[in-house]
């Protein structure tokens, strides 16, 4: 019975912080737009910058590796730097995962709450 009591306090003590965490999350999602990650693949030859939103801000081609892959112009050259550009892709997108989720999770330590589940951040 007790500890219902102390929910029910607990509760009214977040209800009442609310604006204020509004606030805080509404700060912390303008951080994340402004958070880079990069990432490249084929020892720089495509560069990627992501931000902690997930928005791909550049995707950076070494015009020396990339024309080389064009000019040879077989099938396999092209699927080559198709990956290239995904896998770049891929490695910005879990490193924004990951500098968004502890962001948001010291965010939430900050305010006194628990830190949200990985499946809540996408991880």
């Amino acid at each position: 019975m007790f500890d219902g009591l102390k929910n029910l306090a607990g509760m009214a003590s977040i209800m009442k912080d609310l604006p204020k965490m509004q606030a805080r999350l509404e700060e912390v999602k303008k951080e994340l737009s402004s958070l880079q990650v990069e990432a490249e693949t084929g020892g720089g030859a495509v560069r990627v910058v992501a931000t902690a939103e997930l928005k791909i801000e550049s995707i950076q081609i070494d015009p020396a590796v990339m024309g080389s892959l064009i000019e040879a112009g077989s099938q396999e050259d092209h699927r080559m730097a198709e990956e290239l550009v995904a896998g770049a892709v891929n490695t910005a997108m879990e490193r924004a995962k990951e500098l968004a989720k502890d962001h948001l999770a010291a965010a939430a330590r900050e305010m006194g709450l628990p830190t949200p589940p990985a499946g809540l951040l996408g991880s």
